[in-house]
């Protein structure tokens, strides 16, 4: 099955640049998750990204959890809810596509993602 229009654009984003010196890229994903057997899983890894299966992001802590981490950025609501509290850092929200050129450029933009303005 083809990867909807934002996650393949977000894929192919990662494909053409590597994560940026310094960021950390942690995505979590069912084990079951079709990702792995199309590949897609791997080539995030070949980028930089961390791939956890199996695990809610509210459960992840220190030391998996980059301890020189200031601030976060994620594309879930929940987590952008209570990360704060759970991590004691900062937090960003966006699109995934925000979040995949944050970790290509190393910076975020200062607006609202489009679909909140």
């Amino acid at each position: 099955m083809p990867p909807s229009t934002n996650a393949g654009r977000s894929r192919r984003r990662l494909d053409a640049g590597k994560v940026q010196e310094g960021v950390d890229v942690i995505v979590t994903v069912g084990r079951d998750a079709e990702a792995r057997q199309e590949g897609v899983l791997t080539r995030l890894e070949a980028s930089g990204v961390k791939v956890l299966p199996d695990v809610c992001w509210c459960s992840i802590s220190e030391p998996v959890f980059p301890s020189r981490a200031r601030i976060l950025m994620t594309n879930s609501g929940k987590y952008a809810h209570y990360g704060p509290g759970l991590s004691g850092r900062s937090v960003r929200f966006g699109s995934l596509a925000d979040c995949v050129e944050a970790a290509v450029a190393g910076k975020v933009t200062k607006s609202l993602p489009a679909w909140l303005s």
